[in-house]
């Protein structure tokens, strides 16, 4: 395939097959496999690959979810964060969905838990809820296209119970609960309990 023979090329589910098996080996190293098999889809040609339509094959939405599954379960929240920016930096051809700022918002909860968390308590939470209120805001823009995009129900409490199960104890942890707690109440999933 390197040598442009296009028709013995491997598509997307072929990659991503690979990708994913690595993943799944949670091992030390396995989420920089997954991100060389996805660097290896965007450099197969040129270093411009998202524009170019004549590449060998393009990663996708999945792609991306897989590198960042990876990432997932080795507590790493910045890389998975990373991936998510990645993929939106790339003008709305590969355009993350509701998986990606799932994956995203779960990171930075699992994150706020560890006891080697990546910034001081209650970031974790915090990053969570600036990706849950990103997400938000483009299920309003999404209500206006053929898109669609929104939160799973159970974001909301996850950002919820992680700040009640949280080391910090400051406003910021109070505020991010709140507002929370008010973006559900204003979503299309009403709040029962809590």
């Amino acid at each position: 395939a390197e040598s442009g023979n296009e028709k013995a090329a491997p598509d997307v589910v072929s990659f991503n097959a690979v990708i994913k098996a690595w993943g799944r080996t949670k091992r030390e190293n396995s989420a920089d496999r997954c991100e060389y098999w996805l660097n290896k889809m965007i450099d197969a040609n040129h270093y411009n690959n998202y524009y170019d339509k004549n590449f060998i094959v393009k990663p996708n939405v999945q792609t991306y979810n897989l590198c960042m599954d990876a990432h997932l379960q080795l507590s790493d929240a910045a890389r998975v964060q990373d991936l998510m920016m990645e993929m939106d930096g790339t003008d709305g051809l590969i355009p993350p969905n509701n998986e990606s700022f799932s994956k995203v918002i779960r990171a930075w909860l699992n994150d706020e838990l560890q006891e080697n968390r990546y910034g001081p308590p209650g970031s974790g939470v915090e990053n969570a809820w600036i990706w849950l209120n990103e997400l938000l805001q483009r299920e309003k823009k999404a209500a206006l296209g053929d898109v669609e995009l929104g939160p799973a129900p159970e974001l909301f409490s996850s950002i919820l119970k992680t700040a009640a199960r949280s080391n910090a104890r400051g406003d910021n942890l109070l505020k991010v609960s709140v507002a929370t707690f008010e973006a559900m109440k204003e979503s299309r999933f009403q709040p029962d309990s809590l």
